[in-house]
């Protein structure tokens, strides 16, 4: 695997030099799409850039977090996956000579002649305060593996206490945000608490999760049904949630709202939505709600053709409901699929294709054991959607390692 040195990386517009920002889902499939198609284009140099050497499958994390998943198994090394003809630059990137066409790094600026944009996404804190130094949040594997350890010990910090109220304090966990990650984790940790607080000595009843959302539901954008199934899941597994409960402050002890009403908790998490990197604030690349950077249909970067953007990172507006389309996965993926054939097209002097999202439905999975899902205008929930949930992230990791012998006439 070739760490590469970005100093000496070719001057802009000396080469065909393609250079991928990011191994999240859409960078790693666009590198590895892109990878098959130069297979016999010696001409064309491909580098992929990121500060990790690893591919984070994103959708486990609850899992990890929950600790039904290790952390390990969510991690996969690049050198794993990345064919000969990429070279993979692991560094931080710092900024964007947008004139110079050049990306800049810790390791030195990076030449190209077209740049991919796919950094993803951090957590939005909204400004509320205390959070970021009181909340733990579950946007990395690193993250998932620290909400774990945060999780694990509640239990024996409870136990080492005689107050009953306090007890229940200390070993609850509160989750901020009723999104399809929110509810997730939430789920995993009402199963799992109740075991791990019979084995304290404390009473199973004793732990407790709290789902805390701003919005009049969870899930939001989900069909009425699709809610109404995973309310009732979450329920039953003895979650408590609050909507319409907007976090003001994160204190010592717990998410205030604004209300004034105080939900406490001894492990606070936050998954509470998502913002495009820092550094692109400062870009001068054009951006919407949350710092997405707006491209036009073939996923360019309005005035400035030579740059495509996918991913979390991308700003898409779907143009059947009029609406900037989510940050999920599976429109990572598909918009991977779309830069890569467009670069493929352009090298060939042929004509890009628009971006048009093929959605393959929604699935949550709600505790280890069930789901709800919303496939084909079909709501299902119970063990059912939970199976369909394993069955998209087994296929999510097939498909990235049959790309590594991805052959492009296939598809």
């Amino acid at each position: 695997m070739d760490m590469g040195d970005a100093v000496n990386a070719p001057a802009p517009g000396s080469t065909n030099q393609i250079v991928v920002a990011g191994a999240g889902y859409a960078g790693l499939h666009v590198a590895l799409r892109l990878a098959s198609r130069l297979r016999h284009n010696p001409v064309v140099q491909l580098t992929l850039v990121d500060q990790h050497d690893y591919h984070q499958i994103i959708t486990e994390l609850p899992r990890v977090a929950g600790g039904t998943r290790d952390a390990a198994a969510v991690r996969i090394p690049l050198e794993d996956l990345l064919a000969g003809q990429v070279r993979f630059v692991q560094t931080e990137i710092s900024g964007f000579d947008l004139a110079g066409r050049r990306l800049l790094t810790r390791a030195g600026p990076i030449g190209w002649r077209w740049l991919v944009l796919a950094l993803g996404s951090r957590p939005d804190d909204f400004a509320i305060p205390g959070l970021a130094q009181r909340a733990l949040s579950l946007y990395s594997a690193n993250g998932a593996e620290r909400v774990w350890a945060a999780v694990s010990k509640a239990p024996d910090a409870a136990a080492s206490v005689a107050d009953p109220e306090r007890q229940w304090r200390l070993a609850t966990v509160v989750v901020g945000g009723g999104g399809a990650t929110g509810v997730e984790l939430a789920g995993e940790l009402a199963e799992m608490l109740p075991d791990a607080a019979s084995g304290r000595g404390l009473d199973p009843d004793r732990p407790a999760v709290q789902l805390v959302e701003a919005g009049p539901t969870i899930l939001a954008g989900s069909s009425p049904q699709l809610i109404d199934k995973a309310t009732r899941i979450l329920a039953d597994l003895g979650v408590q949630v609050r909507t319409d409960a907007a976090i003001a402050a994160a204190t010592d002890e717990g998410f205030r709202l604004k209300d004034g009403k105080l939900v406490e908790g001894g492990v606070l998490v936050w998954a509470g939505g998502v913002k495009a990197p820092d550094l692109v604030a400062d870009s001068g690349l054009p951006t919407g709600r949350n710092g997405r950077v707006k491209v036009d249909r073939y996923l360019r970067v309005p005035d400035h053709p030579e740059i495509y953007v996918a991913g979390d990172l991308a700003s898409v507006t779907d143009p059947c409901t009029g609406h900037v389309l989510p940050p999920l996965a599976q429109v990572a993926l598909e918009e991977g699929q779309t830069v890569a054939r467009n670069l493929d097209a352009e090298l060939k002097g042929k004509s890009p294709e628009p971006f048009s999202f093929r959605g393959k439905g929604f699935v949550v999975s709600v505790g280890t054991r069930r789901g709800v899902a919303d496939i084909a205008g079909i709501t299902t929930g119970g063990r059912l959607a939970h199976l369909l949930k394993d069955a998209i992230e087994w296929e999510s990791r097939q498909s990235v390692g049959h790309l590594h012998g991805w052959d492009p006439l296939a598809v």
